[in-house]
């Protein structure tokens, strides 16, 4: 007899040799569901980390140097502002003396000699409006600086934000919180805008939310970086006595907060505050130069004197009594 020829088996797949549940994919199903779920993700947007005003349509792109990095472009685009303002000078001195050292605007009439200065009445609210994002945390009307002969001030309502160039200038600014303040509003406590140039630089520097949240109040961003709710976040908070570099952000208390003793107190969007963009260090003057919105009712740059310790800190000017520097993270 014959013998009868051996059959050939084919190799049998994975799955009948050890059969299991998961069900078997090519390889190339595997690639284009990889591919499927990386155009995903670059397509999702992500919410901020806290909510965010939407700001209004802004076209306007400042032209920074080729190749800056974001810190350059910060302090590039805050320095354009200061010239856009007329580059007013505020003194900072180890004397305790906070003076308009050069202003563009004229200096505004000294009053007539009185023994108290004049007492200040509270807004009429309904004649100022509040922003609809709510009221500035930073205004400091328990505060107010009368001019004195020896040292020039701007009160409120004068200098440069009072005439239609700084109106124009400083609503910009707003609308990076979907606000639009009239000019009389922009001259107001209530709307004190230190706090949305800041987040308007800043923006325009071209970092995004997840770097940097903006604010009408300089205690929103501060907090959002003590607390690092942002997944990568701009600055970093480094307690006074500090030196700063250009493209830090310095911060201190005012008001009713004006003697922080610790950045822990400090409250989202309660603690009133002011701070300014670093712009350049000098150690051998031992001065600091900073720029600022709403600061003598203008963009300003202020000159920072150092005191003994050669550092910014917090008793060195009761003006501005620095209780932290903002670092910024970027190159």
């Amino acid at each position: 007899m014959f013998a009868r020829p051996l059959r050939r088996r084919s190799p049998q797949r994975y799955a009948q040799r050890f059969p299991q549940r998961i069900p078997q994919v090519s390889p190339q199903a595997i690639c284009a569901a990889a591919a499927l779920a990386l155009l995903s993700a670059c397509t999702t947007v992500s919410e901020p980390a806290r909510p965010q005003a939407r700001p209004l349509a802004d076209n306007e792109r400042p032209v920074t140097t080729p190749g800056a990095t974001p810190r350059e472009r910060i302090v590039e685009i805050a320095t354009q502002e200061w010239s856009r303002w007329g580059g007013q000078v505020v003194r900072l001195g180890r004397d305790d003396s906070a003076c308009v050292t050069y202003s563009p605007a004229p200096a505004p009439e000294l009053p007539p000699a009185l023994p108290e200065p004049p007492e200040v009445q509270p807004e009429d609210k309904a004649d100022t409006g509040a922003p609809a994002s709510g009221t500035s945390a930073d205004t400091d009307s328990n505060n107010i600086k009368w001019p004195r002969a020896d040292c020039m001030t701007f009160p409120d309502g004068t200098g440069m934000e009072a005439t239609p160039l700084g109106c124009t200038l400083a609503r910009r600014y707003w609308g990076i919180v979907g606000e639009t303040p009239s000019c009389r509003q922009v001259t107001q406590g209530a709307w004190a805008w230190s706090a949305v140039f800041i987040s308007w630089v800043l923006r325009k520097a071209g970092l995004d939310e997840q770097q940097f949240l903006t604010g009408q109040s300089h205690s929103m961003y501060v907090v959002d970086a003590r607390d690092g709710i942002l997944a990568h976040p701009a600055f970093r908070i480094e307690p006074v006595p500090a030196m700063p570099r250009p493209g830090d952000i310095v911060c201190s208390g005012r008001g009713r907060d004006r003697y922080l003793d610790d950045v822990a107190e400090i409250g989202f969007g309660t603690t009133p505050m002011h701070c300014d963009i670093v712009v350049a260090v000098d150690p051998a003057a031992r001065v600091v130069r900073a720029i600022g919105g709403n600061v003598q009712q203008s963009v300003s740059m202020e000159e920072i004197e150092l005191g003994d310790s050669g550092r910014i800190d917090g008793v060195t000017n009761s003006h501005m009594p620095w209780v932290l520097v903002m670092r910024n993270n970027l190159q």
